[in-house]
């Protein structure tokens, strides 16, 4: 359980079976995944819940920017803080959601 002051966010995979809650210092507090993500493979199946936490933790982070935001805090002092404006988390996401040679589906199975 963590602090209610603490931002978090929850994130799925594009397949809905994996899914990630981490706050905005990139802590995973909740992970579940279906037991059909073991036929990934380990690597493949980490790279994605590590990708998911990536994605969490910025948009925990834009949330957190949003509340000091909201409390009067000004856009140079967020800044400072290191938290994303609007154009970075689109950027990041951006760049997350992109498919990669990392993220392309491995298979044993070879076609004749």
């Amino acid at each position: 359980m963590t602090d209610p002051d603490v931002p978090v966010f929850t994130t799925t995979s594009s397949n809905r079976t994996i899914t990630v809650t981490a706050t905005d210092a990139g802590q995973i507090i909740e992970l579940r995944f279906e037991a059909a993500e073991y036929g990934r493979g380990a690597a493949a199946l980490a790279a994605e819940i590590v990708r998911l936490a990536q994605r969490c933790t910025l948009l925990a982070r834009a949330r957190r920017r949003e509340a000091l935001a909201a409390f009067g805090l000004a856009d140079v002092l967020l800044d400072r803080l290191g938290l994303p404006d609007p154009h970075t988390v689109a950027a990041e996401l951006a760049r997350l959601d992109a498919p990669s040679a990392d993220t392309t589906p491995h298979s044993w199975v070879r076609a004749r």
